[in-house]
């Protein structure tokens, strides 16, 4: 469900911006210092590693949310422009979230319509209904206009600082049951996302006891709205949607990079 308030989510959906910081090249002592940094830095408020691949080049860094926009630019303040690169991110401030992560009440279900695409907007036409995707056993049929994966361009960025876009979500699940189940449509939308235009780089990570999350960056906002819209991201998100037993909460938080938002070596 749509939402401006995240009181009741966990730490990283109530962040207003975020940091990536990389290091190509970087050892796990800088990793580790880096770690550091961002722990001490006023106003943080959760953080995770990130082991990306630009060409033949190895990176490090981080991502760091913070409670503020501020804090998110003092952070950046004190690194290294001759051998980090960054890159600062905005939360929007319409999300998603569900049950009992809902600040308006506990509520499991999903939203009516996608997220308009900016071509959407600047023509006036209303985004289409989020309708059930066809089962996996129905075999391929055609993918709404502009959902297709393509191969990725060779210019495209391939670490999560050259992103212009990302969401940050989470789902709190039952249990391993659930993660068994999750499994059969959590492959093929990651393969699915991976051949997408547009997509760079995404992580997964664990909070106990059976919380999942994902990281995912895009060369740009449209691109990050489509991946919403492939039938394989519209089978998961309705099938954990539609009761509760399989999980029992879920936000998810778009952020987007404003002008100037980029710094440190190309």
């Amino acid at each position: 469900m749509r939402t401006r308030d995240f009181s009741r989510a966990p730490a990283p959906a109530r962040a207003d911006a975020l940091v990536v910081v990389e290091r190509p090249g970087a050892d796990r002592t800088w990793a580790r210092a880096t770690r550091r940094a961002a722990r001490a830095a006023d106003g943080y408020a959760w953080s995770a590693g990130v082991r990306a691949r630009d060409g033949r080049s190895r990176v490090r860094g981080r991502v760091v949310c913070f409670a503020t926009r501020a804090q998110a630019d003092r952070f950046v303040t004190h690194l290294d422009p001759a051998q980090d690169r960054w890159r600062t991110f905005h939360a929007e401030a319409d999300g998603y979230s569900n049950g009992v992560w809902r600040a308006e009440g506990d509520v499991m279900a999903h939203i009516e319509r996608f997220s308009p695409l900016s071509g959407e907007t600047a023509r006036g036409r209303t985004p289409p209904r989020v309708a059930p995707a066809p089962s996996r056993r129905d075999g391929p049929r055609r993918a709404p206009s502009g959902t297709s994966p393509k191969p990725p361009p060779t210019d495209a960025p391939r670490t999560p600082a050259g992103a212009t876009a990302m969401f940050l979500g989470a789902t709190r699940y039952r249990g391993p049951h659930s993660w068994l189940v999750l499994a059969r449509e959590w492959y093929p939308m990651v393969a699915a996302m991976r051949r997408m235009t547009g997509y760079v780089w995404h992580r997964v990570y664990w909070e106990p006891p059976f919380t999942l999350g994902t990281l995912a960056f895009f060369a740009d906002r449209d691109a990050l709205l489509v991946f919403a819209r492939i039938p394989a991201h519209r089978r998961l998100m309705t099938w954990i949607t539609r009761d509760r037993r399989y999980g029992t909460g879920g936000y998810i938080r778009v952020h987007v990079a404003g002008p100037g938002a980029a710094g440190g070596t190309p």
